[in-house]
């Protein structure tokens, strides 16, 4: 057999040597596009919890806005219970800032578990699924940082306003408070320019 004989047979690929190469080249590109789903999967997961996370963390943040600027008015009272109140702020969400609208935070039982809810001057504007609504509460704090579950409390306190508003969530060890303080007066003023006594 000349020399040109063998170079020719050694420069191309077997029948076997194209298809061990085939198969080779399709399980790679099978690990690849499976790894590329899985990153896709935990990228989506990722995003999900983040954007629970911070929708969660802009209520709350919304939560505490409307209470600092809650304020007394005698002919619309603060209530609250376990699960809400309704008063009249000078931070609404959507209204203009300072200008005095009514809110209604609500805790609200749905067949896939529950949500909370925002009213402002009567029209439902927003609303959140909670995971832990079972163990969801908002509790309310008098001028002494005694904890109420309704407002204005049993004994009758002569405030309209709690000092603070409080939504807890789980319980035990587990429980987390976030709390908003109310800055204004405490009880309806005839001048809006007296000074709070001390």
């Amino acid at each position: 057999m000349s020399a040109s004989g063998v170079r020719g047979a050694s420069a191309g690929f077997t029948l076997m040597e194209t298809l061990v190469m085939l198969v080779l080249v399709s399980m790679a590109a099978t690990m690849m596009f499976q790894m590329l789903n899985s990153y896709r999967i935990a990228q989506q997961r990722v995003a999900a919890q983040a954007g629970q996370m911070d929708r969660s963390s802009l209520f709350e943040a919304w939560l505490v806005d409307g209470v600092r600027g809650l304020r007394a008015e005698p002919a619309k009272p603060f209530i609250g219970s376990r699960s809400g109140f309704e008063g009249v702020t000078l931070n609404p969400l959507y209204g203009s800032g300072g200008a005095p609208s009514v809110i209604k935070w609500q805790l609200r039982a749905k067949a896939d578990g529950g949500q909370i809810t925002y009213a402002e001057d009567g029209k439902d504007r927003w609303s959140m699924p909670l995971r832990d609504f079972e163990e969801a509460r908002f509790v309310y704090f008098d001028r002494e940082g005694k904890q109420h579950d309704q407002w204005p409390p049993a004994q009758g306190l002569q405030e309209s306003l709690p000092a603070g508003v409080g939504f807890v969530r789980g319980t035990g060890a587990g429980e987390r408070v976030r709390l908003g303080s109310v800055l204004g007066p405490l009880i309806p003023r005839d001048d809006p320019f007296e000074l709070e006594p001390e």
